[in-house]
């Protein structure tokens, strides 16, 4: 049987499912939930001493959207967004500890880990929050320089309005390195425009790991009404995010390899996206929208997918598919020369690649689609559209 353990940081992970930090994990209650439901680890909400993300979060609001980015009715699709206005724990720090301790105890009875996440609105903050956390117990702390909504609520800087500021964030991530001795996770916003060099700036300033990536802001009108759904700008992230984050995490992971631990979120849906982040150079994999979307369960469920998948394949240990698609990947200078070949025997002359063959090397025929080598690039778009399996193959020249 596959071992699904992971040494995060030097924390050790009974498997490398967790719980983001979001409405599931929003106070001991919920956090308790998705232990029993089988996650290694629950990211808590963000602790704040904002007024104003508490408040917000008394009156969250989200929508699941469709493909057709209507609001679903009934029945969730996989390739859903996530459309939410929301904020960071209600309670005031002091009373949110409290749900921590909790937590912590009952995490520590199923061989779960609590990592604590702070949101502060000023430097001292950061640190006296952070302080706050390492002392009620949590064995690793995130700062949360990537929540989107503080970036609709004029004069609030916390969350991404510190994740785009590199100087201020590094700073911060400074001060609390120095402050306590558990490592130190950064949740930066995929809305900058270098996470390597903010990331290597992180590692430089003390930062044991960073999560790969909170949500976009996005927007979006109901075309029945006019209106924008739940009146305005919100964040926006589901699994469409995922190949936008892994081009993160695998560029993180082939600068600092070695140097700086991975967890991966916005995007993971179930243990195939959970297998691809790992794949990538996740260590660990957070879980959240689908999570909101079909309950609890959901995570358990993924856990099993992936022992699954790993004995199937014969995986022992999650170490040995740890960044291995990464450590695969070429730069498009060294990519090999292709060439498609069609097999005449599995070919129903269907002619949906030629519709999609751009340089003419599909070539239509009396009873099956031949090939004209010297045109064909290679490219694969023929493969993709094929009906028939196996009708048309790519091969290296």
């Amino acid at each position: 049987m596959a071992n699904l353990e992971v040494d995060f940081c030097g924390v050790r992970f009974k498997n490398p499912l967790a719980a983001a930090s979001a409405e599931p994990t929003l106070n001991a209650a919920n956090m308790k939930k998705c232990i029993d439901a089988g996650a290694g680890a629950v990211i808590a909400k963000t602790m704040t001493d904002s007024p104003e993300m508490r408040e917000l979060t008394t009156k969250a609001k989200w929508r699941f959207l469709n493909e057709k980015h209507e609001v679903c009715q009934g029945r969730v699709p996989r390739m859903f967004s996530l459309y939410s206005r929301s904020g960071l724990a209600i309670e005031q720090p002091e009373d949110f500890i409290k749900e921590i301790r909790e937590t912590i105890r009952y995490a520590d009875k199923h061989q779960a880990v609590v990592i604590g996440s702070v949101g502060s609105i000023e430097e001292q903050g950061w640190v006296d929050l952070s302080r706050q956390m390492e002392d009620a117990g949590v064995p690793l702390l995130e700062l949360n320089f990537g929540c989107p909504h503080p970036k609709l609520m004029p004069g609030v800087r916390t969350g991404m309005n510190v994740g785009q500021d590199f100087d201020y964030a590094c700073g911060i991530t400074r001060a609390v390195c120095e402050s306590v001795q558990i490592p130190v996770i950064i949740k930066v916003t995929p809305q900058v425009t270098d996470l390597v060099a903010f990331s290597g700036l992180l590692k430089e300033a003390g930062a044991a790991a960073v999560t790969l990536t909170n949500r976009f802001i996005g927007f979006v009108p109901d075309i029945e009404t006019g209106q924008p759904f739940i009146y305005g700008q919100a964040g926006i992230g589901g699994p469409w995010t995922k190949p936008l984050t892994l081009r993160w995490i695998n560029e993180v992971r082939q600068a600092f390899k070695n140097e700086l631990f991975i967890t991966g979120t916005n995007g993971a849906y179930d243990w195939r996206d959970i297998v691809q982040f790992i794949m990538s150079g996740a260590h660990i994999v957070q879980m959240c929208s689908a999570v909101m979307a079909y309950g609890y369960d959901w995570l358990g469920r993924q856990v099993k997918g992936l022992e699954k998948f790993m004995d199937d394949k014969g995986y022992r240990s999650i170490d040995q598919m740890l960044g291995i698609a990464s450590d695969a990947a070429m730069p498009y200078s060294d990519m090999p020369f292709e060439k498609a070949r069609v097999n005449p025997e599995l070919c129903t002359n269907c002619g949906r690649c030629l519709k999609v063959c751009f340089s003419d090397g599909m070539q239509a025929g009396d009873e099956a689609t031949y090939v004209l080598a010297e045109k064909c690039v290679g490219c694969g778009g023929c493969l993709s559209v094929c009906p028939v399996q196996g009708a048309v193959v790519i091969e290296k020249v």
